[in-house]
């Protein structure tokens, strides 16, 4: 879905700066239009700052601002001058959306029904994420943390994220002593998850990808190296032997090809990718 707008004439790095302003614009709108005034939590920094709001009465975008930046800088000497840059306009502009919207312009819920503000909130956020991730930045809050965690113990990012989302929404089960406010929250972390993956590649499953490539060792290598080995199938030659070209196989989660995308750009100019359904196989 994200690569049609790949065609437009306009800067690469500007272009990546609209995905994320309007990325954080959605989740600004989901947490102030959906969830606050619901009680309603999600998972990740928004959910941390929604509780901490509820009980302290501090803005929440002024929350998402402080629970972040700190741990950007913390990460910054891992990833990305470029990336740590847009992640703190996604926070900047995120929080300012919240804010604004809440504390100064006062906007009222678009829905009083705590399930669809579940359902509306979570795809807002989800939907947010997405376009973050697709400008190649990140929202902070847990994402970082995960990464952090990731890096070292040889775990999966998604699962560490998972985990923590899982932690906030039982506090807020607590918190809000209503079995009801875990349960809704649930949805919310279930919506935002079908939102992002609808961004990044258009319907929620993994992907088959092809790879033509020239340099499938050196390919196979970074890839390796970024998403984990067992992310690589098996290696070929094209339909033509005496071609030099041959073919990469991987199978990976939506939010991974991108990345995929990235490393086939930036070691081989002529190499080509071909996505396909991973349900097409069963």
């Amino acid at each position: 879905m994200i690569n049609r707008f790949a065609d437009f004439p306009i800067n690469e790095e500007v272009q990546k700066y609209i995905f994320v302003f309007f990325g954080a614009v959605s989740l600004g709108l989901g947490v102030v239009l959906f969830l606050i005034p619901n009680h309603i939590v999600a998972g990740g920094t928004p959910g941390i700052s929604i509780l901490i709001n509820y009980f302290s009465g501090i803005p929440a975008g002024i929350l998402m601002f402080l629970i972040n930046i700190p741990l950007v800088l913390m990460s910054i000497k891992f990833i990305s001058k470029g990336f740590a840059v847009r992640t703190v306009f996604s926070i900047v502009v995120s929080s300012s959306t919240v804010d604004m919207l809440r504390e100064y312009f006062q906007v009222a819920a678009w829905t009083n029904n705590p399930l669809l503000a579940s359902l509306f909130g979570g795809i807002a956020i989800g939907i947010g994420l997405g376009l973050m991730i697709a400008g190649n930045a990140s929202a902070g809050g847990p994402s970082i943390i995960a990464r952090y965690i990731a890096d070292r113990m040889q775990w999966k990012q998604n699962n560490i994220i998972i985990a923590m989302d899982f932690v906030i929404v039982i506090v807020a089960g607590i918190a809000f002593e209503r079995v009801e406010s875990a349960l809704l929250s649930l949805i919310v972390v279930y919506a935002t998850g079908r939102g992002l993956d609808t961004i990044i590649s258009g319907r929620p499953s993994k992907k088959v990808v092809h790879i033509f490539s020239k340099n499938v060792k050196l390919l196979s290598h970074h890839i390796i190296e970024s998403l984990g080995r067992e992310g690589v199938i098996l290696e070929g030659v094209g339909g033509d032997p005496d071609e030099t070209q041959k073919v990469l196989m991987l199978i990976i989660e939506n939010q991974k090809i991108r990345a995929v995308r990235e490393i086939v750009k930036a070691y081989d100019q002529e190499g080509f990718l071909v996505v396909i359904e991973a349900s097409e196989l069963h």
